[in-house]
């Protein structure tokens, strides 16, 4: 099993035990303050000196003194001042009494007037004194009398009054709310000075008290508090003691006890913990039953957490959230499926809970929904719950790596369809929040970007076990599927283009353009366009119009679509290309989004270049049909929405891989020309310096009559002529300026061209056309009187007569 990271410090070096449960996350105790002036230490004793116990002074001396109370060295004369103290400044003083063990009088602690928590603390390092004393003087009779120690249980030894309070506590007779890292560290203290058979009933009423308190951080303290124990037990050889705590938290004695489990299983991952950091730092070889018996306690409080009660239960959600937690710490664990299954609901549902915080933030947009998620995602950023999302997610790698197919199958399901759901909030909540409430966004996105890299890292590994065709499961196909529908789901998401991410949707896509069923399920899985079209449904927006181009979270995600789409055109079925594929292109093929309407106008090329395994003339015939709709909606909107590179593609795949003089191609040229008279004619309006400048030009009818003449060379032998007429037509119905500057481009790309079938047919109609502009341009001018519009009119037939010869 693996070694847990980030090893504590030997004992002798460690923090206090008070300070290393004060903070209720992992993170090592806060280094002490830089140590005070003599001055500062001096000036803060003669302050408690002089002055009364209730004055400002004595409070911030005591401040003063508890802040550097590791650097301090306590001797008699100083509990002296203290102790008086003690009743009014209990949580001050406790802590710093707590330093110096050996010196406290235990006849003279005002024990029974203090708050549990103070109480409990001076009990432990009572305790602590005593077994100090007793291992000094090597007695080997019973425990000596503390003496009176000033509560009901007079005459008790401390480990035995911890016990009684403890039993107390579990009676209800007094409140559990005291139970704090000062409580909790006098415990501790009472435990390791405690022989079995009173260790066994502290840490019994312990776990009690802990599962009534159902807190998070209780279960934190519970894991650090046990580990400390353990480590301490193994260290001075005490091997009994930590057998005893196996025996308690055993499942065995979870079932007959009732216990609450969330403490149990951190008890239990602390303990683990201790015996591996042990092994490593003191060399030692367990006996493998010591290091089973709480992996086996974790593996039934996660079989628990995921068949008990509802999800929505604090106790069962906090059990979740303390598995998770506990593994990170302890380290991984013998594969088992209830464990698994276990960290991926809390994964899911309670380290990244980003889909019950956007739910919530579009409850009531008029309300205060969306400063209430915003304080809940800020609070969560702030928990141990987030910070140890990455951790966790490396442990649910790691058990999905040894899982069999059926458990491989529930992980990856739950994960995509978490996506899917993160998809649907977050979509909701950016169309509601864009315009006003950027700042919800902003503190969303840092949780969302946790979301992302899980289920980037989480789809990485599954590539390793079910993206080959060699190992024992083979290729699965419909895993590609769900790992491309994951993905498109966060696409909005997506800022770096992370090494896990490309493996990953690298494998994803050659196993997709490689099946036939997988590319069908693929296309499937794309939103309709009646769900583009339609707001989301768990949006209301009054009083205002859903507009699709605005949904930024699924235009990102057909954006996906359209770019994984092409490398498995070939295989989808004519039927979900017509039904589904090209509503969707021809949508979107009219989108503000550049980047949209380039990966649409992309689609198309793939499409119109691809070829089928199956009936070639089916996908001819579905060619020709949707090229029609593809020139009509792209030339609508060209300029300004439709990109001329991704029209230009569209046009020249579209006259080299549709059947010769297909009705297509000549719609297409027809198109095009009507296009290119459209934009000419406001262009010289706009620019009278138009044909002047031509050369320069970046005007629209520019690029479209240069895509007219590249045709020349690229339109099939039977569709040539009817091209030649159209550019005929063109040419003679521009002003005199305009057809000179054409004609001159075409001359220039006769002369160029190496085309021997088509160059002497292009000299011979290039000087034809020429010819014909001259002399219409001679007959203008000559007859552009009135009286002499009739003899104008028959040179208009008579041209036209020999542009259609030509």
């Amino acid at each position: 099993m693996a070694t847990p990271t980030n090893l504590p410090p030997p004992a002798a070096a460690a923090a206090p035990l008070a300070d290393l449960l004060e903070s209720a996350t992992f993170a090592p105790p806060a280094p002490a303050p830089p140590h005070p002036t003599p001055a500062a230490i001096l000036s803060a004793w003669s302050h408690l000196r002089a002055a009364t116990p209730s004055s400002p002074s004595t409070l911030a001396a005591l401040e003063t003194l508890h802040l550097h109370r590791r650097s301090l060295h306590l001797s008699s004369a100083h509990l002296e001042l203290l102790l008086p103290l003690l009743p009014l400044h209990p949580r001050l003083v406790t802590p710093l009494l707590a330093t110096a063990p050996h010196l406290l009088p235990a006849s003279s602690l005002p024990l029974a007037s203090l708050p549990l928590s103070p109480r409990l603390l001076l009990l432990g390092t009572l305790a602590t004194a005593k077994r100090t004393k007793s291992s000094t003087s090597n007695s080997s009779s019973g425990r000596p009398s503390t003496g009176n120690l000033g509560s009901d249980h007079d005459g008790d030894d401390p480990v035995v009054a911890v016990s009684r309070i403890l039993e107390d506590l579990e009676q209800e007779s007094e409140s559990c709310d005291g139970i704090d890292h000062l409580a909790l560290a006098g415990i501790g203290y009472a435990l390791a000075s405690a022989d079995e058979l009173r260790f066994g009933r502290i840490t019994g009423s312990l776990v009690r008290i802990c599962g009534r308190i159902g807190n998070l951080g209780v279960g934190v303290r519970m894991l650090k508090l046990m580990e400390w124990l353990v480590l301490g037990f193994v260290e001075s050889r005490k091997m009994r003691n930590v057998q005893v705590l196996l025996e308690v938290i055993s499942p065995e004695k979870c079932e007959s006890e009732g216990y609450v489990l969330f403490p149990v299983v951190m008890a239990a991952c602390g303990a683990l913990r201790a015996l591996r950091v042990a092994a490593v730092r003191l060399r030692l070889d367990f006996d493998p039953k010591l290091k089973e018996a709480p992996e086996r306690t974790i593996r039934f409080a996660a079989e628990r957490a995921t068949v008990e009660g509802i999800h929505d239960d604090d106790l069962h959600r906090i059990l979740l959230q303390c598995v998770a937690l506990g593994l990170v710490r302890c380290g991984q664990v013998t594969f088992h499926e209830s464990v698994l299954k276990c960290v991926c609901m809390a994964l899911l549902e309670e380290l990244l809970p980003l889909p019950r915080l956007l739910r919530i933030s579009v409850k009531s947009p008029d309300g205060n929904s969306a400063e209430l998620a915003k304080d809940q995602v800020k609070q969560h950023q702030d928990s141990i719950l987030f910070r140890e999302a990455g951790p966790v997610t490396g442990i649910l790698c790691n058990q999905y790596s040894f899982a069999d197919e059926k458990a491989k199958d529930y992980v990856e399901t739950r994960v995509c369809e978490y996506a899917q759901e993160l998809y649907h909030h977050l979509r909701a909540a950016v169309l509601l929040h864009q315009a006003k409430r950027k700042d919800l966004l902003a503190e969303v996105d840092k949780i969302a970007d946790a979301a992302f890299f899980m289920i980037v890292v989480f789809s990485a590994e599954i590539t390793k076990h079910r993206m080959d065709a060699n190992l024992p499961g083979g290729l699965r196909p419909e895993v590609a599927v769900r790992i491309l529908v994951a993905f498109s789901c966060v696409e909005h998401l997506r800022r770096l283009r992370l090494p896990e991410y490309t493996e990953a949707i690298r494998h994803a896509v050659i196993v997709n353009q490689e099946n036939a069923s997988a590319s069908a399920l693929f296309v499937e899985s794309m939103p309709s366009c009646a769900e583009l079209t339609s707001k989301p449904d768990l949006l209301t927006l009054d009083r205002t119009r859903y507009n699709y181009y605005m949904d930024e979270v699924q235009t990102s995600r057909i954006l996906f679509y359209m770019r994984v789409m092409p490398t498995c055109i070939t295989l989808i079925p004519d039927h979900i290309i017509r039904d589904k594929l090209a509503p969707v292109m021809f949508l979107y093929i009219q989108h503000s989004n550049d980047k949209v309407t380039r990966a649409a106008h992309s689609m198309m090329v793939s499409f119109l270049s691809s070829g089928t395994d199956t009936d070639q003339d089916d996908r001819e015939a579905l060619k020709e049909q949707l090229a029609f709709d593809y020139i009509g909606r792209s030339l609508e909107v060209y300029p300004g929405v439709t990109p001329f590179e991704g029209l230009a593609s569209g046009v020249v795949a579209l006259v080299r891989h549709l059947p010769a003089k297909s009705p297509a191609i000549l719609f297409c040229v027809h198109s095009l020309v009507v296009k290119a008279k459209e934009l000419c004619s406001t262009a010289m309006v706009q620019d009278r310096s138009l044909w002047r400048s031509w050369e320069e030009s970046t005007e629209p009818c520019k690029k479209i009559s240069e895509l007219l003449l590249r045709l020349i060379f690229l339109i099939d032998i039977q569709s040539f002529s009817y091209l030649l007429k159209e550019l005929a037509e063109f040419v003679t119905w521009l002003p005199k300026e305009g057809q000179d500057v054409l004609l001159d481009d075409m001359h220039a790309s006769v002369a160029d061209s190496d085309d021997v079938i088509r160059k002497p047919v292009l000299v011979s109609w290039l000087q034809s056309l020429s010819y014909i502009s001259s002399q219409a341009n001679v007959r203008e001018s000559r007859n552009s009187n009135t009286k002499n519009a009739r003899s104008a009119g028959g040179v208009e037939l008579s041209i036209n007569r020999t542009v259609a010869r030509l």
